[in-house]
C-alpha cells in the first residue's frame, strides 16, 4: 500500500483511476452514480479545502511549495464555468436556482420549477462550491423519486447554505444536473488536479 504524495494532486488521481476502471461494472449494476458520489465525495472536497483553505491543518495552500498548483486553481475558479476547462461544451443540463426555507420541505418537483439554465456569467468557483458544500453536508437529492417506470435519475440536485455576513440566511442555493454530465465534469476536475504536477520530491 503506497503513500500518497500529496492530497491535491496525487490522491484524486488515484480516485480517477477508480472511477475509470471500476465505471462499466457500476453502470453494469445499476450503481453508477452511487459509485460517482463515492468518487466526487473524496476528490472534490479534499483538494478544495486544502487549496482553499488558508487555515487548513494540512497548511497547503500557505506552503510555498503549492504556490504554483494554489495560483493554478485561483485561475480557474476566476472564469466563467461554462467557458472553463471543467466544461467549455454546450450548456447541456446544468440549472441553477434558488430553494427559500419555506419551500424546503416540498417535493423535489417544485425545487426543479424554480431552476433556470445555468447563467454564462457564473464562475467555476460558486459551481465548485455549492458541488464541494453539497457533497460536505450530504445536501444531495436525486430527481424524480421513483416516479417514471424505469426509475431512472434525471437530474442530481446539489444544495449549498446562502450566507449573509457568514450567517445562514436559511436559504439555499440550488444546482441541477444530469448525471451524464456531472460525470464529464468530474472526470474534468480530476483532470485539472493531475495537470498540476505537484513534483513529489518537495512535498
Amino acid at each position: 500500500m503506497s503513500n500518497y504524495d500529496n492530497f491535491i494532486e496525487d490522491f484524486p488521481s488515484r480516485c480517477g483511476t477508480i472511477l475509470e476502471k471500476y465505471r462499466k461494472d457500476a453502470c453494469k449494476n445499476g450503481l453508477e452514480v452511487t459509485h460517482m458520489f463515492a468518487i466526487a465525495s473524496a476528490s472534490i472536497t479534499i483538494p478544495f479545502a486544502r487549496l482553499r483553505d488558508n487555515n487548513h491543518p494540512s497548511g497547503d495552500k500557505m506552503n510555498g511549495h503549492y504556490g504554483k498548483a494554489v495560483s493554478k486553481f485561483n485561475k480557474l475558479c476566476g472564469k466563467y464555468f461554462l467557458k472553463s476547462r471543467l466544461w467549455n461544451v454546450d450548456l447541456e443540463s446544468w440549472q441553477m436556482g434558488e430553494v427559500k426555507k419555506e419551500n424546503l420541505w416540498q417535493d423535489t418537483d417544485q425545487w426543479k420549477n424554480n431552476a433556470h439554465p445555468l447563467s454564462k456569467d457564473v464562475k467555476v468557483k460558486k459551481v465548485l462550491s455549492i458541488v464541494r458544500n453539497a457533497l460536505a453536508h450530504g445536501s444531495i437529492f436525486t430527481y424524480p423519486r421513483k416516479q417514471n417506470p424505469e426509475d431512472q435519475i434525471e437530474h442530481i440536485i446539489f444544495l449549498s447554505k446562502i450566507r449573509n455576513d457568514n450567517k445562514p440566511t436559511g436559504n439555499y442555493d440550488m444546482l441541477m444536473v444530469h448525471p451524464d454530465d456531472f460525470f464529464d465534469f468530474l472526470v474534468k476536475w480530476i483532470d485539472f488536479l493531475k495537470d498540476l504536477k505537484i513534483p513529489s520530491e518537495i512535498v
